[in-house]
């Protein structure tokens, strides 16, 4: 397969299509199936292509003598070759005016069928796939989160019923759904199913462990106390073999050394930053990368072994970070929430819109995929029942599309609480007896 186009547009279609066993190839004379994003149509080769407001566009459109029009606003189905039909709302749907959409279910909307060797999609995958990271890494934090994180005393001085009641919104959990805030998987499925489509084969996924869905089990430890009612989850999770991902702050209160170190057995500890004050992301590049550097050394040196991992204190992260974050010598990071209700840094939703790792800048992004546990008991005003309920609902959605289930329990909240331990003990019964499920860490999915 070859794509035709400028090297940042090809790079964001390749990224797109990373999950799938693919071979690119740099001629198109050569290749079987041509991505045709700019330049002109090749002859005798089965093409895809893919819309654009670019000249060269217009240019292919007068040549084959089609006339487009242009909607905005609409959301189109995608399907994504499973139960699950993902939707997204692009910037510009492109229809093709006088034919009809292609009579093939399987890629209808998504795409035009021009001819048995042409297929023409609705949507321009690799502007759209710029988009969307943007506004995940460049977010414009909230005036409310920067006078909060501004005071020169810790956030968490204020009082927690109080911040919890500016956080609330009034979605029902009942009908909590991922289907419609996925656009990146919408845009990989949109490709992968018009490649289909043209080729008559079925692309086969990259293999991950026997094909098995990968599940991360995660904990913010945000307060001494937290960290000691870390050792009873720690237990928990052991009865069911499980290992589990711990981020800690590395002087935001004093470390047991004893507790990290066994926090780290049978799992993984990774930094979540020196304090957990939500000042991070805000800072200057090189202060950044200073502060993470030292919240590295300092667990490094309790527990002995590299810290690979990362997580931003409040899930507060951008593309500076992520540039920090590889300069400061980190593999990954798991600070971008694929979608949260009220994200605290926007006071809005917000999200990467994914539930697959991506690599930005060096750094592989593991998504929190599903909602953290303080977005479930304290914004959406969940029962900690509730909240693992919908997990695993949630959990039959991305595992249908191949997703990573990644889930985060603070043991600073009700999860953690001895009235709801039996609650949480179910959830890791539930997903470790699941055959179909992968439970391990970001660095073991990485090596895995």
């Amino acid at each position: 397969m070859a794509i035709q186009g400028h090297d940042a547009d090809a790079k964001s279609v390749r990224e797109l299509l990373s999950l799938w066993d693919i071979q690119f190839i740099a001629s198109p004379e050569e290749a079987e199936i041509v991505l045709l994003y700019r330049g002109k149509l090749a002859e005798n080769r089965k093409t895809i292509i893919i819309p654009s407001e670019n000249p060269d566009f217009a240019a292919l459109i007068k040549h084959l003598k089609l006339r487009v029009s242009k909607r905005t606003g609409e959301s189109i189905p995608v399907a994504t070759g499973r139960q699950t039909v993902l939707t997204i709302a692009p910037q510009i749907r492109y229809c093709y005016d006088g034919l009809a959409q292609s009579a093939s279910d399987d890629i209808a909307p998504m795409a035009t069928e021009l001819s048995d060797d042409l297929i023409s999609l609705s949507v321009d995958v690799a502007n759209e796939y710029k988009k969307i990271l943007s506004v995940a890494t460049d977010a414009d934090t909230s005036r409310w989160f920067r006078i909060l994180t501004g005071l020169p005393i810790p956030y968490s001085m204020a009082p927690e019923r109080l911040r919890n009641l500016v956080m609330r919104t009034n979605e029902n959990h009942k009908t909590l759904t991922l289907q419609d805030r996925l656009p990146l998987d919408a845009l990989r499925f949109i490709l992968v199913k018009s490649i289909e489509k043209l080729s008559g084969t079925k692309l086969n996924r990259k293999s991950q462990n026997s094909e098995k869905c990968m599940c991360l089990l995660t904990h913010d430890v945000e307060t001494s106390d937290g960290l000691k009612k870390s050792l009873i989850l720690k237990k928990l999770e052991e009865r069911y073999n499980v290992p589990s991902s711990w981020y800690i702050p590395a002087k935001h209160y004093r470390l047991d050394p004893e507790i990290v170190e066994t926090l780290a057995t049978h799992g993984e500890v990774g930094a979540h930053g020196n304090r957990h004050d939500g000042k991070l992301a805000m800072l200057p590049k090189k202060e950044m990368v200073d502060e993470i550097c030292q919240a590295r050394r300092t667990l490094e040196n309790i527990i002995g072994k590299p810290i690979k991992g990362f997580r931003a204190p409040l899930l507060h992260c951008n593309k500076i970070l992520i540039q920090a974050l590889n300069e400061a010598g980190y593999v990954y990071d798991t600070s971008m929430p694929t979608w949260e209700p009220n994200h605290p840094s926007v006071m809005g939703p917000f999200g990467i819109g994914t539930v697959n790792l991506i690599r930005m800048n060096g750094i592989l992004e593991v998504p929190l995929t599903l909602p953290q546990d303080h977005q479930m008991l304290h914004v959406l005003n969940m029962t900690a029942k509730q909240t693992t309920e919908t997990w695993l609902r949630l959990m039959d959605v991305i595992r249908d599309i191949g997703g990573v289930c990644s889930i985060l329990v603070h043991p600073d909240y009700e999860l953690a609480d001895p009235k709801n331990l039996s609650v949480y003990e179910e959830l890791l019964n539930q997903v470790a007896s699941d055959d179909e499920n992968w439970i391990a860490t970001p660095s073991q999915i990485m090596n895995g």
